[in-house]
C-alpha cells in the first residue's frame, strides 16, 4: 500500500552529501552592488519553477565553486564537497567566470637579518621571531608594568599595602548579584552539547538567539538584528582584531578622536599592523558635535598627501576616557563623512548601558546606537549600510571582564561575516561564558533587573568620586555613562605639561594607588587622568586617600 500523497517523502540522503547551511548569505545587499542573480546548476526554467515553492530567504545558494573553470560535478554543491570547494574566494557573483573577490596570497617576503649569530645573542638568546610579531610597538614595559600592578593589588585583609587599581575599567557593584546569577545559570543550563565545538562556528546559535533578542529590545535597531547578523569572540578586543584584520590591509589607516581608548593601540596594531590616526578635536563641547567632523575632514586630506590611506572610523558611544554619550546629531554627522568619503565606520558601543543620571550634567543626552539611525531617511542621502558595523560585550555592562565575550552587529555585510568565518575559531567563546550570558539576556525580567539595579549604583558612585574630587579642588569633566570620570589633577597642582604628568602618575603607583595618565589615550592637553569609581567602596576610599596624601590636596571651602 503506498503511502497518501500529502505526506512528504522523508530525505534519506546523508548529512555530508546534504547542501551546506548555517554560513551568511553571500548576496551583496549594498544598495550600490548590482542585483546577484542565483548561481545555480539547473537551467534558468527549471530555477523559476522551483524557487516559487521556497520561501524567498531560500531561493538564493552561492556556487561553491573554487577555481575558474571548474566544471560542475555531480556532488560539487554538498556539504562533504565544502571541505575541499568551500573558500571565501570562491564566491560566484552570477553568470560567467567566478571573480575572484580576494587576491592570491603574495609570495614569500625575504627575512631580515639581525646580524651575526654573535649580534643575534646580545639581542635575543633563541633563533630569530618573526618580523609580522617583533616589528610593532613595543608591548614589553607596560605588560611588565601591568603585571606587576595585578599582582600587587590590595586587598585590605590579605595585601593591605598593595596597589589600589583606580586605572583599570572594571565594575564592581554588582559582584554580588553576578556570583548568584552566574553560578546558577552554569548549574542549571549547562548541556552535553557544550562539551563539544557545539553547532556553531562562533559561539553557539543559542548566543546569538539572546544577542539578538538583547539588541532588539535594548539598543531600538532601525532594523531587526537577527542572529546571523552577529559573531561573536572571546571579548571585544579579539572581535576588533579580527574586525580590522578583515576590513584592511596592512599600513591603512584609521581616523578617531582624541583621547581615545589606549587598547585600541594593542588590538589594532599589534596583529592587523594598521595605523591609528588620532584627530585632537578642542576641548570643551565641541569634543562631542557634530562640527568635530571638520576635523576629521582637514586629517584625511592631510594624510593622503602623506600618501596614507584611511579606510575607517571608529566612533567609541559613551566614548572613553570621557564617559559621556553622543548626540543624535554627531552619529549622524560621522556617518555622512563615512559615507562622503567611502570608509567603514565602526561604532564601539561597549558601555551603552551603563549610562546613569548624573544631576550636575543635566544637558546629558541618552544613549543612540549607530544601530537605531536610518542615515537616508534621517539625512535625505544615500548611504552604503554594508560600511557600518557594531561591537558590543559583556565586560562593562555586566561586570564581567573575565568571562571574556564580545560580539559584532553587521546587519548589511554578509560578505564581511562570510570572510570572519575563515577565522571564528580562533576567538570562539568558552560554553560556560555561552551558557552564562545567554542565561540572563533570555530571562527578560532578571535582564531588566541588572540593568536598572546596576545603573543606579553606578549613579551613586559617580555622584561620591565627583564630590570628593570637587571638594579637592580638582576640575572634573562632565559624563553621564562608563565605569570611571576624567580629572585636572594638573589644574589644582598648577602644572601642564607631559613631563609632570608622568611624574605625578609615578609618584601615585610607588604611593600604591594607580590611575591612568592622558598622554596614555593620546590626549593633547596634559595633566587629566582616568579615574574609575565603579570599585568596592573601601577601595575607592583608601585610594583617594591615598591621592590626597601624596599629592598635598586640601578641602577647598
Amino acid at each position: 500500500m503506498s503511502p497518501p500523497n500529502n505526506i512528504p517523502k522523508l530525505d534519506t540522503t546523508r548529512y555530508s552529501l546534504q547542501p551546506p547551511c548555517g554560513l551568511p548569505s553571500p548576496v551583496l545587499s549594498s544598495p550600490r552592488a548590482a542585483p546577484t542573480k542565483p548561481s545555480t546548476l539547473c537551467t534558468e526554467a527549471e530555477a523559476e519553477d522551483s524557487t516559487t515553492l521556497l520561501p524567498p530567504s531560500e531561493q538564493y545558494r552561492e556556487s561553491t565553486l573554487v577555481e575558474l573553470g571548474t566544471s560542475p560535478s555531480e556532488d560539487s554543491n554538498t556539504l562533504i564537497s565544502c571541505f575541499t570547494h568551500l573558500s571565501v574566494s570562491s564566491l560566484a557573483q552570477g553568470k560567467g567566470p567566478v571573480i575572484q573577490r580576494f587576491p592570491k596570497p603574495p609570495p614569500p617576503v625575504p627575512s631580515s637579518t639581525l646580524g651575526s649569530r654573535e649580534e643575534q645573542r646580545r639581542i635575543y638568546l633563541g633563533p630569530k621571531l618573526s618580523d609580522r610579531a617583533t616589528g610593532g610597538p613595543n608591548a614589553g614595559p607596560l605588560i611588565e608594568r601591568f603585571s606587576c600592578l595585578f599582582q600587587d593589588q590590595y586587598d585590605c585583609q590579605s595585601n593591605p599595602r598593595g596597589i589600589v587599581s583606580l586605572g583599570v575599567a572594571e565594575n564592581f557593584l554588582m559582584q554580588k548579584e553576578c556570583m548568584e546569577l552566574f553560578s546558577t545559570a552554569l548549574k542549571d543550563n549547562i548541556t552535553p552539547l557544550d562539551l563539544s565545538y557545539g553547532d556553531s562556528l562562533w559561539g553557539s546559535r543559542r548566543i546569538n538567539r539572546a544577542l539578538s533578542g538583547l539588541y532588539n529590545d535594548w539598543f531600538n535597531p532601525a532594523e531587526e538584528v537577527k542572529p546571523e547578523h552577529i559573531i561573536t569572540g572571546v571579548g571585544c578586543s579579539a572581535v576588533l582584531d579580527q574586525l580590522f584584520y578583515t576590513l584592511m590591509d596592512e599600513g591603512e589607516a584609521i581616523l578617531l578622536a582624541a583621547p581615545y581608548y589606549t587598547g585600541f593601540d594593542r588590538d589594532l596594531i599589534g596583529r592587523g599592523r594598521v595605523r591609528l590616526i588620532p584627530v585632537h578635536v578642542p576641548a570643551g563641547e565641541e569634543v562631542f558635535g557634530p562640527e568635530c567632523l571638520r576635523l576629521f575632514e582637514q586629517k584625511l586630506d592631510e594624510v593622503a598627501k602623506e600618501g596614507i590611506t584611511v579606510r575607517a572610523v571608529i566612533v567609541c558611544n559613551p566614548q572613553n576616557p570621557l564617559g559621556r554619550t553622543y548626540s543624535r546629531s554627531t552619529l549622524l554627522a560621522y556617518a555622512k563623512f563615512c559615507e562622503e568619503r567611502d570608509l567603514h565606520l565602526v561604532s564601539d558601543e561597549i558601555y551603552a548601558l551603563s549610562v546613569y543620571e548624573n544631576k550636575d550634567f543635566p544637558d546629558a543626552v541618552p544613549f543612540t546606537s549607530m544601530m537605531s539611525i536610518d542615515v537616508e531617511k534621517e539625512l535625505g542621502i544615500a548611504f552604503d549600510k554594508a560600511r557600518l558595523h557594531v561591537v558590543y560585550g559583556m565586560s562593562k555592562d555586566f561586570c564581567a571582564n573575565g568571562l571574556r565575550i564580545g560580539s559584532l552587529i553587521s546587519q548589511n555585510n554578509p560578505l564581511l561575516l562570510r570572510a570572519m568565518a575563515n577565522t571564528s575559531m580562533l576567538m570562539k567563546i568558552s560554553s560556560p561564558a555561552d551558557v552564562i550570558w545567554s542565561t540572563l539576556l533570555l530571562d527578560p525580567p532578571a535582564l531588566k533587573d541588572f540593568i536598572t539595579t546596576n545603573r543606579a549604583r553606578l549613579t551613586e558612585a559617580h555622584a561620591f568620586a565627583r564630590g570628593w574630587f570637587e571638594k579637592h579642588g580638582v576640575k572634573v569633566a562632565d559624563s553621564n555613562a562608563g565605569n570611571f570620570i576624567w580629572v585636572n589633577i594638573g589644574g589644582a597642582l598648577g602644572f601642564s605639561d607631559a613631563l609632570t604628568e608622568k611624574k605625578v602618575f609615578q609618584k601615585l603607583l610607588d604611593g600604591g594607588v594607580y590611575i591612568a595618565p592622558g598622554t596614555a589615550y593620546h590626549y593633547h592637553i596634559p595633566g587629566w587622568y582616568r579615574v574609575t569609581f565603579s570599585v568596592p567602596r573601601d577601595n575607592l576610599v583608601i585610594g583617594l586617600e591615598r591621592i590626597a596624601s601624596l599629592l598635598e590636596l586640601e578641602t577647598v571651602a
